[in-house]
């Protein structure tokens, strides 16, 4: 220990070649055979005692002491792998709800374009009354007015175009009716 402290590599050598395979032999039931890792943690063991060699003088147990620091070096990688599993798991599960989230927007975008033509597709009338209550948000009274027809008429006209266009967008976008509704109750946003 004594030459090992002054630098003396193979003083050194002399205690790797005694300590490396107690060392091997105390950490295989924890590294579950994985052999990299079993030799990341003795490397790393063995290089921490050439840095600290100054201090190994005054150790009474060096065989304790070896499996310490390399019982705490292993308990420190597989920390780290483990907060990295964590970071690489919540990072594909980013990456799934992206693409799905990108699929679904531009499912959206579809059904909105289907809206659009079915909106297209309305009676000239029907149409400009539609556009007139979801489009600039005014209400059945206000239309009325402004195209000087009945309350009733604009209300029919209406529910005749949202039963038109809920029709057309399940029947082009392959979808329930209800889900046309939603469709059309989205327009105005």
């Amino acid at each position: 220990m004594a030459r090992l402290a002054t630098g003396d590599k193979s003083a050194f050598d002399t205690l790797y070649h005694y300590y490396e395979p107690r060392l091997r032999l105390f950490l295989t039931p924890f590294t579950r055979s994985d052999a990299h890792l079993l030799n990341v943690i003795l490397q790393d063991t063995f290089v921490k005692c050439w840095i600290k060699r100054n201090d190994l003088a005054g150790i009474e147990h060096l065989e304790y002491y070896l499996q310490r620091m390399a019982k705490n070096r292993l308990l420190d990688l597989l920390k780290l792998q483990k907060i990295q599993s964590n970071h690489i798991g919540h990072y594909a599960q980013l990456q799934e709800q992206s693409v799905q989230l990108t699929g679904n927007q531009l499912q959206l975008k579809e059904y909105m374009s289907i809206a659009r033509r079915g909106i297209d597709a309305l009676p000239e009338r029907r149409r400009e009354i539609f556009s007139l209550s979801v489009f600039d948000g005014l209400s059945i009274d206000e239309i009325a007015g402004r195209m000087n027809l009945s309350r009733e008429v604009v209300k029919k006209q209406l529910q005749k175009a949202r039963t038109f266009l809920k029709t057309y967008i399940a029947e082009k976008g392959d979808l329930p009716v209800i889900v046309g509704g939603l469709i059309i109750g989205s327009l105005h946003s």
